[in-house]
């Protein structure tokens, strides 16, 4: 079978991969612009010809994903500024697209960019680093995050309010305790007449015992339909 002959740009990924070792930084030499680089250097290393290429040239072409013979660049000891633009938007939204989004990548290839930049080693480190030290700060961790639904789950409206038929009264602030003032969402008061009209908001009890029930595995799951069990 007769060889195919190289094109210019495949002629440049050769020698370029002659120097690096490494596909995707031979298809940025050879002209192919990122990201795409990423794709078509492995593409371009399992073509025949281009195979056959580096065999006379006295290499040996790699085999799997991430060959031995492959040269790494180092990693730089600090993130771009792009990297740390994406790190930073991906610790306010914690979506990768979305923090692609951010930093100015199209939307149509937001979703590929966020997963690669999630993926690069240093901005993983940077996120997990960031991520443990906003959470110190905070003090978020299971127990918080239990805790805070509890109170939500078990508010009790007499804890923040006293009403009657024909009013109802806010208790003063001080009144009312941490436990019952993290479960008002919404709290409303507008002048009427010689009164004030009173809103009162609490967040969602059911929602909150639903997310309790599932952490604490208390939550049962609905019998499947008859006829779909293997065996």
């Amino acid at each position: 079978m007769k060889q195919l002959p190289l094109t210019p740009r495949q002629k440049l990924f050769v020698e370029a991969y002659l120097r690096s070792r490494n596909a995707s930084q031979a298809a940025q030499d050879a002209g192919f612009a990122w990201p795409r680089a990423l794709q078509y250097g492995s593409d371009l290393l399992k073509r025949p010809h281009i195979r056959q290429a580096l065999r006379e040239r006295g290499l040996e072409p790699p085999r799997g994903v991430h060959p031995r013979t492959q040269i790494r660049k180092p990693l730089p000891a600090r993130l771009s500024e792009r990297e740390r633009r994406f790190a930073l938007a991906y610790l306010a939204c914690a979506n990768a697209s979305e923090a692609a989004r951010r930093i100015g990548v199209p939307a149509r290839l937001a979703r590929g960019a966020g997963f690669r930049f999630l993926h690069r080693p240093r901005v993983a480190a940077f996120l997990e680093q960031e991520g443990a030290a906003l959470g110190a700060r905070a003090r978020i961790d299971a127990e918080r995050v239990l805790q805070e639904l509890a109170r939500i789950a078990f508010a009790d409206m007499r804890a923040i309010a006293d009403w009657s038929k024909d009013d109802v009264a806010v208790k003063p602030s001080g009144a009312i305790s941490d436990d019952a003032g993290a479960a008002i969402a919404e709290l409303r008061l507008k002048p009427r007449g010689r009164g004030l009209k009173t809103k009162i908001k609490l967040h969602s009890k059911p929602q909150a015992l639903a997310r309790l029930a599932r952490i604490l595995g208390l939550e049962t799951r609905k019998p499947g339909p008859r006829g779909t069990g293997s065996g």
